[in-house]
C-alpha cells in the first residue's frame, strides 16, 4: 500500500474507529460480566417476568394522577435498564400480547404482534379517523390471529365495522370480552350518533368463552347465542326494545350474569292509560350482583317488577320522568329500595349523599362509613360510586315546584337508614326544613354532617323545640359546612349550637371550608364548639358539585375504570418503537449499579 495512502488523516481515523469499536465491545462484555454479579442479576427470569408483570398490567380502576393519558407501553422501560432485562422482556410473549392500535405505528404493532407468538392477544383500536388502507390492514391482522384474540375493543362508524364484522366468520374460541361501540367522526372533527347489528352469524356461533360484552350503538338480538355464557352485559342505546317475554327468556337463559347494565335496553312498558296488572310471570336470578337501568322511569319499573334478585349487591336506578308530578318515579321507589339492601349485605347502609336541582333528585348510599367523605372532585365522586351499594337518580324537565322534594322525601323513607352514620347534603332545592324534621328523627346514629351550599333551613330545624322522644341527631359531633356565605351573622347559627349544648347533645368539631366568615364570627363560634376550622380554600369557592346524571357516559368510565375523558388519536411512539418496529437500542451498560 502507498505509505502516503496509509498514513492519510482518513485511514488514520478508519484505524482509530476499529479500535474504538473494539475497546467499545470489550467493555460492554466486562459490562456484562460485572453486572452478573450484582445481587438482583442472580435472580431467574422465573422470578422477574412477574416482577414486570406488575407493570404490564396495571390495576384497571386506579385513575391517574397525573391529568395525562395512561402510558400503555411504560412497562418496556424495563428492557433499557439492562442487557439481560432485555432478553426477558423480549422473550416473554404475554408482555407483547396487549396492543393498542393508536398508540402505536402499524408497523410498530406488526412487530410487536410477531412478538407476541402465539400468547392471547388484547387488542385496542379506534378506527374513527383512520383510513381505507389502515382499516384493510387492521382486517388482515383479525382474520389472522381470530383464533387467539381473548379481548377485542373496537370503536368506529358503522361503514367500517360491517366491514369488520364480514371478516369473524371464524370461531374465536378463547375470545372473552368483546366491545363495540359505533360513532361516527365528520370531516370537521363531530362525533355524531349511528348504529349498525351484530350478524347473527358472528364468529360462526362458536364463541364459547365469551363472558364480557359491551355494544353502544349496536343492536343485538336478546335471542343472540352470544348472551348466554355473559358474566357481564352493557347496553347503550341499542335502538331495540324486545317484547317483556323476549327479555325474560334471554334473561332466565343468562345463568351466570353477573352485571348487567342497560340504557334504553329494557322492555317499554305498557303505554300511559293501559291498566297493568300484577307480573304473571317474574325471573328470580340467582346470580345477578351488579344491575345499573336507565330508561323512562315507567320502563324501569316495569323492568325491576318482573325481577327478583336474591344476590344483588350493587343497584343503580336512572329514571327519566315523563310525568310533571312524578307520579311515574314514585312507582320506581318501592321497587329500587327492596334492591338497595337486603339479607346478603353484611353492613347496613352507613353513607349518603344528597343532591339535586329542581330538576333533579339524587341519592347515592355506601354501607361503610364515610365513604362521602372522601369525595372531594367530579372524578372522586365517580370513582366513590363505584363502591356505591345503591344509587337513585330521578330527572323530569317538566317537574312542578316540589315534585323534586316529594321524590326525595319517598326515597330516604323507603332506605333503611336508621344505622347511618354520615352524610353529605348538597343544595337547598331539594333539602327544605320538613325534610330534615321529617327525617332526622330516624337517624339517631348520625356522627357527621357535611352541608355543601346549605344551611339555613338545616339549622332552622334544629332550633325547633325538642320533641318527646328526645333531641334530633342525638350522636352529631362534627359538622362541615363549604362554601356558605356566613358573612357577619351567625347568630342562627350560634342559637342552634347553643340549643344544643342545653339538650346535653353539644358539637365537638365545626369545619367552615370556603365559607365566607369573619374572624369575629368564628371566635364566637369557638365559644361553643370546642374546635372551630376556618379553612379558605379558593378551590372550594369555585367549585360546582358533581351529579351522576349523564350515566351513558360515566358509569363506562365508573365500571371499566376509565377516568380520562380523553378521545385517543393514533401517535408515532418513536420513544418506545422505531420505523421497523424493534425497541431502540441503547448502552448495554448496566444503570443499577450507578
Amino acid at each position: 500500500m502507498d505509505p502516503t495512502i496509509q498514513d492519510s488523516p482518513v485511514n488514520l481515523r478508519h484505524v482509530i474507529d476499529k479500535k474504538l469499536r473494539k475497546l467499545e465491545e470489550s467493555a460492554r462484555t466486562l459490562k456484562l460480566r460485572r453486572n452478573a454479579l450484582v445481587p438482583i442479576s442472580r435472580l431467574p427470569p422465573e422470578v422477574l417476568e412477574p416482577i414486570f408483570s406488575f407493570l404490564f398490567l396495571p390495576d384497571k380502576h386506579e385513575r391517574p394522577t397525573t391529568g395525562g393519558k395512561p402510558d400503555s407501553l411504560a412497562w418496556l422501560r424495563v428492557s433499557h435498564v439492562c442487557h439481560r432485562w432485555r432478553e426477558i422482556a423480549l422473550n416473554q410473549p404475554r408482555f407483547w400480547s396487549r396492543i393498542n392500535f393508536n398508540t402505536l405505528t402499524f408497523t410498530g404493532a406488526t412487530q410487536v404482534l410477531s412478538r407476541s407468538k402465539m400468547a392471547p392477544l388484547e387488542l385496542t383500536a379506534n378506527l374513527c379517523k383512520a383510513d381505507f388502507i389502515w382499516v384493510t390492514a387492521f382486517r388482515k391482522q383479525l382474520e389472522a390471529n381470530i383464533s387467539r384474540i381473548s379481548q377485542l375493543d373496537i370503536t368506529a362508524n358503522q361503514y367500517t365495522l360491517n366491514g369488520i364484522f364480514s371478516a369473524f366468520v371464524s370461531p374465536a374460541p378463547i375470545l372473552e370480552s368483546l366491545s363495540v361501540i359505533v360513532e361516527y367522526v365528520t370531516p370537521g372533527g363531530m362525533s355524531i350518533s349511528a348504529s349498525t347489528s351484530l350478524p347473527r352469524s358472528l364468529f360462526d356461533y362458536a364463541v364459547p368463552r365469551l363472558s364480557s360484552l359491551k355494544l353502544d350503538q349496536c343492536k343485538i338480538s336478546w335471542k343472540s347465542p352470544l348472551l348466554k355464557t355473559l358474566r357481564t352485559l352493557e347496553l347503550n342505546n341499542v335502538y331495540r326494545r324486545p317484547s317483556l317475554e323476549v327479555w325474560l327468556d334471554a334473561m332466565d337463559q343468562m345463568t351466570q350474569l353477573e352485571s348487567l347494565i342497560a340504557h334504553s335496553a329494557t322492555p317499554e312498558a305498557p303505554p300511559l292509560g293501559t291498566t297493568v296488572s300484577e307480573p304473571t310471570r317474574v325471573i328470580t336470578h340467582p346470580s345477578l350482583t351488579q344491575l345499573h337501568l336507565v330508561a323512562p322511569a315507567r320502563d324501569c319499573a316495569f323492568a325491576l317488577s318482573h325481577l327478583e334478585l336474591p344476590s344483588l349487591k350493587v343497584v343503580g336506578i336512572h329514571a327519566n320522568s315523563e310525568d310533571s308530578e312524578g307520579e311515574d318515579v314514585l312507582a320506581v321507589i318501592p321497587l329500587f329500595s327492596r334492591n338497595a339492601y337486603g339479607s346478603q349485605d353484611v353492613e347496613p347502609l352507613q353513607s349518603v349523599i344528597i343532591t339535586g336541582e329542581p330538576f333533579l333528585t339524587e341519592v347515592i348510599a355506601w354501607t361503610a362509613r364515610d365513604a362521602d367523605i372522601v369525595v372531594q372532585d367530579p372524578l372522586d365522586l365517580i370513582g366513590a360510586a363505584y363502591s356505591a351499594r345503591a344509587i337513585f337518580t330521578a330527572t323530569g324537565r317538566t317537574w312542578t315546584v316540589g315534585t323534586n322534594t316529594e321524590i326525595l322525601d319517598k326515597v330516604l323513607a323507603a332506605l333503611p337508614l336508621n344505622c347511618l352514620k354520615t352524610l353529605t347534603a348538597e343544595n337547598s332545592f331539594v333539602l327544605p326544613e320538613k325534610i330534615w324534621l321529617s327525617h332526622a328523627p330516624r337517624w339517631p346514629s348520625l356522627e357527621r354532617l357535611r352541608l355543601i351550599d346549605t344551611a339555613v333551613s338545616f339549622v332552622k330545624a334544629l332550633l325547633k323545640d325538642k320533641p318527646p322522644e328526645g333531641p334530633l341527631l342525638p350522636a352529631l359531633t362534627k359538622l362541615d359546612f363549604l362554601g356558605i356565605e356566613f358573612q357577619d351573622d351567625v347568630s342562627s347559627l350560634q342559637s342552634m349550637l347553643s340549643v344544643r349544648v342545653a339538650q346535653g347533645v353539644p358539637l365537638k368539631a365545626i369545619a367552615l371550608c370556603a365559607c365566607t366568615v369573619t374572624d369575629g364570627a368564628v371566635q364566637l363560634l369557638g365559644e361553643i364548639v370546642p374546635d372551630v376550622q376556618a379553612i379558605d380554600d379558593h378551590y372550594w369557592r369555585n367549585f360546582e358539585w358533581p351529579t351522576l346524571t349523564n350515566w351513558s357516559r360515566d358509569m363506562d368510565h365508573l365500571l371499566n375504570g376509565d377516568f380520562n375523558d380523553i378521545d385517543e388519536e393514533e401517535e408515532d411512539d418513536s420513544d418506545d418503537m422505531s420505523s421497523d418496529g424493534d425497541i431502540d437500542d441503547e448502552d448495554e451498560g448496566e444503570r443499577l449499579d450507578e
